[in-house]
């Protein structure tokens, strides 16, 4: 098996736990993500980027996460290939606090420019939707011509 094929299933688990959606127990144990914002790299794959705590490989600190396969803003949860992810504040959040020390009433899209070489911000959430949905049968299309 190439790493490839390896990481295609890893993904395939992720996409299959994410239907389900996380448990108490798989939130509760999960690294939080603040000031979360969705990247997606120059291959097309969608992730997250943000300030991380309680990761149990990374101590706290700005991260690219692996591969995002699902999120649910709204319900406070991301899936990726290797974890859930709890996320707290998304970064506009962060924009709009920036603004606020500069005096101002409200932050312009884009007030807080962050580059990240070799991602580009996402921060239409219906459109991440569509690209997570692609980005999946994309990867399960993938795993079936290893096999």
């Amino acid at each position: 098996m190439n790493n490839r094929h390896f990481w295609a299933q890893k993904i395939c688990a992720a996409i299959t736990a994410a239907e389900g959606g996380p448990s108490e127990y798989d939130l509760a144990e999960a690294p939080v993500l603040n000031y979360w914002r969705p990247h997606i790299t120059r291959h097309g794959a969608p992730i997250l980027w943000g300030m991380v705590s309680k990761h149990p490989m990374v101590e706290k600190g700005w991260i690219t996460t692996s591969q995002l396969v699902a999120i649910d803003a709204n319900r406070r949860w991301a899936r990726t290939a290797s974890r859930w992810h709890v996320l707290a504040q998304p970064f506009s959040v962060y924009e709009a606090r920036v603004a606020k020390d500069f005096g101002m009433d409200e932050a312009p899209s884009g007030f807080v420019r962050v580059d990240l070489p070799g991602y580009r911000p996402l921060d239409d959430l219906l459109l991440l939707d569509e690209l997570l949905a692609i980005w999946r049968d994309r990867m399960a299309f993938e795993l079936k011509g290893e096999d």
